[in-house]
């Protein structure tokens, strides 16, 4: 059995004015061919879930091209042209081939396609006909009934953060396989529902989403009931289809799969008034902080969340614990490639004049301007050893940590999220021996910081991942919508 696999990834912000092109793709995670498998093999991951399966289902993997571009702002549509047709030439090329993996994201958006995977896996299927395509998909994803059609089965991520990849990956394959060997034939219903939720309020470790996986769980258990995806969607891509669908494929009825995306769409829906949030602000974040006995206080400040598209390098924060004169802090991180190499010049052990982040956009903050002593220089490598994608090597590009007063800030050449506590240690910062850190992240650290927070508060700051949905101007978006307007029926 031989499964041809791959890639073209990327979780679009069209608010970003940073805009995604093929460098960002090369520069991001690209491998061709063969390389692709060592790198995911024993990770935490889709691919790692996948790799493992295979070989105990004796499923021989061609891998064609695997590419993810830190998320960002509108793809160029140049860049993805060239990606797709590299792609589908290596498709060509691959074979006799039994079924494809499609290992993808979700929301990605060019220049002129909104419904870039429903675009990719399209393309995908005239070149393999009948045979099946399994795709995967980000919890994240704007599933479109384009992707439900031209997929045999689809399966998303269940957790946020996404701590089962490597499971999704397992019973992915082991699905597929099914299909070829004709053991299951697959049934898709797909539901959209008119709802735009924002990230913290999708947090499957938080009891709303928990009741609501414990439901598609139990549904899964169903006689004839093959696999059941829900996707919170993307709220910050302005295209027709964003928001929360529902994905149940049975095994040969598709009365029933209807009948069960139906059901569970409108139970989803009837709680919708419960993702409705409650943020704090930076003043009041602070002092929480700042008068708790108890460490660490974790700052979430999703609005800068670079996972989701967000600059990274946001001073809203960093300028108030400055001001406040706040001790024991730190700020992860932020993207400043000039201020790393200020720092390298410097050396360890001096002190020198920063001017810190704020230089992609105003609506982030402004530059910070501070004298700041470096302590800890890093080539910014490190091991991921959190619940979330355990076993994959972090790149931050070269690293240092400044201390301005009582405040460590990790600027970075690369923008990354982090949301694995290794982040810190690996540049010898014990989180539980600090007071506040800020995270430039919406929810994925909790994975690795929930156990050890003693409390956790999400911060109001502006940007293009705000989690304040009434911050932004949609115009592609479909309306109405849930919350932007509250009478919408379905």
């Amino acid at each position: 059995m031989r499964i041809a696999v791959g890639c073209i990834g990327h979780e679009t912000n069209t608010f970003s004015s940073v805009p995604t092109t093929l460098d960002s793709f090369k520069n991001g995670t690209y491998y061709f061919g063969q390389e692709m498998i060592p790198f995911f093999q024993n990770t935490h991951t889709i691919m790692g879930g996948l790799t493992k399966q295979s070989q105990a289902l004796q499923i021989e993997l061609i891998p064609l091209l695997w590419t993810f571009a830190t998320p960002s702002g509108t793809v160029t549509e140049s860049a993805y042209q060239t990606l797709k047709t590299e792609f589908l030439d290596l498709l060509r090329q691959a074979g006799k081939i039994d079924g494809v993996f499609l290992d993808l994201h979700g929301a990605m958006v060019t220049d002129t396609i909104q419904d870039v995977e429903g675009d990719l896996i399209a393309a995908v299927r005239q070149i393999v006909g009948d045979r099946p395509i399994m795709t995967t998909l980000d919890l994240h994803a704007n599933i479109t009934a384009e992707m439900a059609r031209q997929s045999s089965v689809i399966i998303g991520f269940d957790t946020y953060p996404h701590i089962d990849c490597y499971e999704r990956g397992v019973e992915a394959a082991g699905i597929l396989h099914d299909i070829i060997d004709g053991e299951i034939q697959p049934t898709t219903a797909y539901r959209q529902l008119p709802l735009l939720t924002s990230p913290p309020a999708q947090c499957t470790m938080k009891p709303l989403m928990q009741g609501i996986l414990e439901q598609l769980h139990y549904l899964e258990t169903e006689p004839k009931v093959v696999t059941a995806t829900l996707s919170m969607g993307f709220p910050f891509a302005d295209i027709y289809d964003a928001g929360v669908s529902v994905v149940i494929t049975t095994n040969a009825d598709q009365e029933l799969a209807s009948h069960y995306a139906d059901t569970f769409a409108a139970d989803v829906w009837e709680r919708r008034t419960a993702f409705d949030l409650d943020l704090v602000s930076v003043e009041q974040a602070i002092k929480l902080a700042v008068n708790s006995q108890h460490k660490p206080t974790i700052l979430a400040e999703g609005s800068d969340n670079p996972g989701g598209g967000g600059p990274c390098d946001g001073t809203h924060i960093l300028q108030a614990l400055i001001d406040a004169e706040v001790q024991e802090a730190v700020v992860a991180v932020i993207a400043d490639p000039d201020s790393v190499t200020t720092a390298i010049q410097a050396g360890v052990g001096n002190e020198v004049q920063f001017e810190v982040g704020g230089k992609t956009d105003p609506l982030h903050g402004q530059p910070v301007s501070l004298t700041g002593y470096v302590k800890t220089i890093s080539d910014g490598t490190f091991i991921h050893k959190g619940a979330m994608g355990r076993g994959r090597t972090g790149f931050m590009g070269r690293t240092a940590v400044i201390k301005v007063g009582g405040v460590e800030v990790i600027l970075t050449e690369k923008r990354i999220q982090p949301y694995d506590a290794e982040v810190l240690r690996s540049l010898g910062i014990e989180p539980t021996d600090r007071k506040l850190i800020t995270l430039k992240s919406a929810v994925h650290f909790r994975a690795d910081y929930e156990p050890i927070a003693s409390q956790i508060l999400e911060v109001d700051t502006p940007g293009v991942h705000s989690p304040d949905l009434f911050s932004y101007n949609y115009q592609k978006l479909r309306r109405p919508i849930y919350p932007l307007d509250p009478q919408t029926t379905f």
